[in-house]
């Protein structure tokens, strides 16, 4: 990880898929992001609490489909423990009518996959700049 990770900009990526995980702390870590990786949203909640205070998140990146909860319902516990709206983006190979409305109802971003670092990046600096 890189040394040029702003305190103020932490991004929090919840995948069950270690690689694709990994994928990702690595590219936001270049990006400037100090990151928090979890395979669970339990995981996420548990980095998160273990930090005082606990911090406010600039972005969340949730895969859909993860073992347990939807990505929907992981972003949603998260933006309670953090009692904030925290931007969030919903990566997913799913194109169905029930995760769109969800998102929609959460003020999420659905990105779906395969998205290209730049394309992700766009969607990020886009939520970024409404913050």
């Amino acid at each position: 990880m890189t040394n040029d990770a702003s305190p103020d900009r932490l991004a929090v990526v919840i995948d069950d898929e270690a690689i694709i995980l990994t994928g990702m702390e690595i590219m936001l870590d270049s990006w400037g992001y100090r990151v928090i990786a979890a395979e669970t949203a339990e995981s996420a909640l548990a980095a998160l609490r273990a930090q005082s205070p606990i911090p406010i998140p600039s972005v969340i990146i949730s895969d859909y489909r993860l073992h347990g909860v939807s990505g929907v319902e992981a972003v949603r516990a998260l933006r309670a423990l953090c009692g904030a709206p925290v931007p969030a983006i919903i990566l997913t190979g799913d194109t169905g009518a029930e995760l769109l409305a969800a998102a929609q109802v959460h003020g999420l971003t659905v990105v779906h996959k395969p998205v290209a670092p730049a394309e992700l990046r766009v969607h990020i600096d886009r939520l970024a700049a409404k913050g």
